[in-house]
């Protein structure tokens, strides 16, 4: 029987670019497909040939639910889950560092307030329960569809704030070498994480109600598999996070 294709959907600022690195270190670069960033992803997909969608172990990138429809094979999903606002702190300081970005121009004028409350739909739309949607694999998020396909399709789910303990038991369930991995992608003229207000915090957590949903049901979970781990798989996951410091 042919072995699942793997896919991971890498959610926009959830430590994704590490995560890649870690599946490159561990994967032959042919069998990996990286989903392209333009507009014309379905069509390059389909302009692969049989065999190219055969050779394939993983596929990764800025892919929703959906995207194994293209390869006609079984298959499992990984992802990574981020505390929302941190998120959302996060893309304003991304944009505002990175004069390639798209809304660098536009965002860097902005005060963080003004970047969360903002109306321009290539601002707000990532904003707003992203994570539920890309999960979803609609436009709109829909949580009850977000959750049933993490239950039915996805395999390993991560926590960016647990990133080392995520990388662990990744790491077990592909049978892959716990060593160090390098933190790629990280902001690097990262301004001081902006002083936001309670207000402000409780307006980011209003605005993405479902993605804490998932955030909380997701970090449970893989809360109960750390603790389910026997004790010398303990002892080996304290040593792992004491090999990233």
């Amino acid at each position: 029987m042919k072995k699942p294709l793997w896919i991971f959907a890498h959610i926009p600022k959830t430590g994704g670019i590490t995560m890649r690195g870690i599946i490159d270190s561990n994967v032959p670069s042919d069998q990996i497909y990286r989903y392209p960033l333009h507009q014309n992803q379905d069509k390059l997909i389909r302009s692969l040939t049989p065999k190219q969608k055969a050779n394939f172990r993983w596929v990764y990138g800025h892919c929703r639910y959906g995207v194994h429809q293209h390869f006609h094979r079984s298959y499992r999903y990984i992802t990574m889950l981020r505390d929302p606002v941190s998120r959302v702190i996060s893309t304003y300081n991304f944009i505002c560092s990175m004069p390639t970005n798209g809304l660098h121009h536009k965002v860097k004028k902005m005060s963080i307030e003004e970047f969360v409350t903002s109306e321009d739909p290539r601002i707000s739309a990532p904003l707003h329960n992203h994570q539920t949607r890309f999960l979803s694999g609609q436009n709109d998020p829909d949580l009850t569809l977000a959750m049933n396909n993490l239950k039915d399709h996805f395999t390993f789910v991560g926590i960016t704030e647990m990133y080392p303990q995520s990388v662990f038991l990744l790491n077990r369930l592909q049978g892959w070498k716990q060593t160090h991995y390098s933190k790629e992608n990280v902001t690097k003229k990262r301004s001081k994480k902006p002083d936001i207000s309670e207000q402000l915090t409780t307006h980011i957590r209003s605005m993405n109600e479902l993605d804490y949903h998932l955030y909380e049901s997701c970090k449970q979970q893989l809360q109960q598999k750390i603790k389910s781990l026997s004790p010398a798989e303990k002892k080996n996951l304290r040593s792992f996070i004491k090999k990233q410091d």
